[in-house]
């Protein structure tokens, strides 16, 4: 979760100018600001939206400057309040898990929503976990849908995994196993690992998808740590799998996954002299 989190507010952060980003601070922070954030700063004070939102996200980062979640609080809220749906999207970060003010999910929701009806996809899907969760707002299943919907059909990972999980348990939906087959494709494609063992289950059920036995041991291989000629441990699937897999079957499964392997995590190896 902390990773997927992790991974979701790097996506927002397209907003910080290129020597904002080169600005790392070297043992603690540097007094004055550095030139560049100065000038961010200068521009900031003037009102200018883009500025406001670079400054607040580099004192949320620490990018040339100490971490400093109050001055973050400070311009990203100035540029929230222009309808800046970065600045809002960051905004309901803060809040959310109470970074340099009291948490407040009810806040949260308000400047996720924001940022959400604007089209900023993180936003879209963190609107959607606190309405799974009812965190801030009322549980609401179908709100939760609707909102991961909107982010998985642009492309985010971990909306595609949990639209696939809501339509597999039923939540917001009729159960669907084809749709949640479709969209733990999606993820699992991106290298989800829960979506993917998700779908190797599919797979192995005939669940949303015709039964393949071949499938499923691929699938589950992607999503372990996958090595020719390893031992399968007890809790592995595989190991219950293969017993009603043939020698040649379980050969094709494995090559399948290794070849998985190498087109989405090896093909750049040799790129880099």
């Amino acid at each position: 979760m902390k990773k997927t989190i992790s991974a979701i507010l790097m996506s927002m952060m397209f907003g910080l100018s290129g020597a904002a980003a080169a600005a790392v601070s070297e043992g603690g922070a540097a007094e004055p600001l550095p030139p560049e954030l100065q000038r961010l700063q200068q521009q900031a004070v003037q009102g200018d939206v883009a500025a406001e939102t670079e400054l607040g996200t580099a004192f949320l980062l620490g990018r040339g400057t100490e971490k400093d979640y109050g001055q973050a609080r400070k311009w990203l809220t100035q540029a929230a309040e222009k309808d800046n749906a970065v600045a809002q999207a960051l905004l309901g970060y803060l809040y959310r898990d109470g970074l340099g003010v009291e948490r407040d999910a009810a806040a949260a929701v308000r400047w996720y929503k924001a940022a959400a009806a604007q089209g900023h996809v993180s936003a879209q899907t963190n609107l959607a976990l606190l309405y799974k969760n009812g965190d801030g707002v009322a549980q609401n299943y179908g709100e939760a849908l609707a909102w991961f919907e909107k982010a998985a059909k642009q492309g985010d990972t971990y909306a595609q995994g949990n639209l696939g999980l809501m339509y597999e348990e039923a939540l917001g939906s009729a159960r669907d196993y084809v749709k949640a087959a479709y969209w733990f494709t999606q993820a699992a494609e991106h290298s989800h690992e829960p979506s993917q063992r998700k779908l190797a289950h599919l797979f192995e059920t005939g669940q949303g998808v015709p039964q393949d036995d071949v499938k499923a041991y691929m699938w589950y291989a992607i999503a372990g740590v996958w090595e020719d000629g390893d031992t399968l441990a007890m809790d592995d699937p595989r190991l219950k799998l293969s017993a009603r897999m043939t020698a040649e079957q379980i050969e094709e499964a494995n090559q399948l996954a290794a070849a998985w392997w190498e087109k989405h995590f090896k093909s750049d190896a040799g790129a880099v002299p």
